[in-house]
């Protein structure tokens, strides 16, 4: 069996990125394992007893979320799954989260910031204004990139079943 030189190109970009993803989780693993100790005895104690605020909520989801997504990364990119419906459902999700992590940790850095500014107004308009655009730029291109590679795959599978 012959393949194209397309189709050697995908696969090899598959490998590349299973490679990165792979390696992305092991340092991050080892990171965690590393400052566990760190982790348990200064960040849950704190976490623990401080009141519940927005500033608590946007961190937890900054911190922990990135957890989740490379776990679905992982088992998008190694196990194998023939429904592409399942496949594209999975992409939405990583997605989503990957935007509601990258939205908590840009909230967490602008209410940081204003408050280190001494809560400077024009400045404030300033980085909301900016993460506005960020936020909806990143929507654009995240899932017109989710549609057009579900597009492309649904148009390869009708051409070759």
């Amino acid at each position: 069996m012959e393949y194209s030189a397309d189709n050697v190109t995908a696969a090899r970009n598959l490998q590349l990125f299973v490679y990165l993803c792979s390696s992305m989780a092991t340092f991050w693993t080892y990171y965690y394992i590393c400052s566990l100790h760190e982790e348990v005895l200064f960040k849950w104690t704190f976490l623990l007893w401080s009141r519940w605020t927005k500033v608590k909520v946007l961190y937890i989801t900054a911190r922990y979320v990135p957890f989740l997504i490379t776990t679905m990364n992982l088992y998008l990119t190694v196990a194998p799954n023939e429904n592409t419906n399942k496949c594209q459902i999975s992409i939405n999700i990583i997605t989503s989260l990957s935007l509601i992590s990258l939205g908590c940790s840009e909230c967490f850095f602008v209410h940081r910031t204003y408050v280190l500014w001494e809560k400077n107004r024009i400045l404030l308009v300033v980085m909301l204004s900016t993460l506005f655009a960020v936020t909806v730029s990143s929507f654009i291109i995240e899932f017109t990139a989710a549609v057009t590679s579900h597009s492309t795959v649904s148009m390869h599978q009708e051409k070759y079943p």
